[in-house]
């Protein structure tokens, strides 16, 4: 899963800091952080004092939950969902008998952009998004207490269409065909219909307490677009256009999350 650390997304959440921060006590920071990570994969637990003990399995766990797609940049079209994601998030983890914290996304997105910033600025680090999620978890485990950090994502995903289902991440959904004629329903058109379409997933990563990734999946929400075959019925080449009620339906978003977070949060 190595990513290199692109974009400058970053830069502007991180320059505050940036400027007022020392270059001594930058790379003091650094050997801090590298000492903790070091310690976290041999036992080491301070501040943060959960462990974990295979004997508790089954006991409820409690997790740090960071903002949907913090990580990562947003399309404008899933901005309004992302509130209502979380709850859903969250639900689904109290409903296993868990239980959850998260911080703002003012803060945890400062201290994401500083976690890259470190990283870039250390020739002892390597440049890419597991080290940047391990020195991330090690600043998360100053101020909190967790058995693992949750970071969830709503990702676009390729698909391909035909007869009008859809299969991907788990799930099954079927493509809406708008302005097809009457004549063109009759004939069964949109069952010919060979379509590459988007479809929007949830993902989600789990990261132990030395900043590990444990667990990783997709699953499938929605399709993002509607067939508009207006115009189209004699090329078979129509347009997509953006759902309105695109993140909109309850029942898609749980089986969504629940494909994605199963077995590691088993689906009831």
């Amino acid at each position: 899963m190595a990513r290199q650390l692109e974009g400058r997304w970053w830069r502007a959440e991180a320059a505050a800091q940036r400027n007022v921060r020392p270059r001594l006590k930058l790379a003091g920071v650094i050997a801090a952080l590298a000492i903790l990570s070091f310690g976290c994969a041999f036992g080491f637990r301070d501040p943060n004092l959960r462990t974990f003990d295979p004997a508790d399995a089954d006991k409820p766990r409690h997790f740090l939950v960071l903002p949907v797609n913090l990580t990562i940049k947003t399309p404008s079209e899933f901005d309004p969902v992302l509130d209502d994601m979380f709850g859903m998030i969250a639900g689904y983890i109290r409903d296993r008998g868990d239980s959850l914290e998260t911080i703002s996304r003012k803060d945890a997105t400062a201290q994401w952009a500083e976690s890259i910033l470190e990283v870039k600025e250390s020739e002892a680090l390597k440049n890419d998004f597991e080290t940047a999620m391990h020195v991330y978890v090690g600043h998360l485990g100053e101020n909190h207490s967790f058995d693992a950090v949750i970071v969830p994502s709503i990702v676009y995903r390729n698909t391909k269409t035909r007869d009008r289902t859809v299969k991907w991440d788990g799930v099954f959904r079927k493509m809406k065909v708008i302005n097809l004629s009457k004549e063109a329903k009759k004939k069964g058109l949109a069952r010919s219909l060979t379509v590459a379409i988007s479809g929007v997933s949830f993902h989600v990563m789990v990261f132990d307490l030395g900043g590990d990734l444990i667990f990783q999946k997709y699953g499938g929400l929605d399709l993002a677009h509607n067939v508009d075959m207006a115009g189209a019925e004699f090329t078979m080449h129509p347009r997509l256009s953006l759902k309105e009620d695109l993140l909109k339906k309850s029942d898609y978003l749980s089986e969504g999350i629940g494909v994605a977070f199963d077995p590691y949060l088993p689906r009831p």
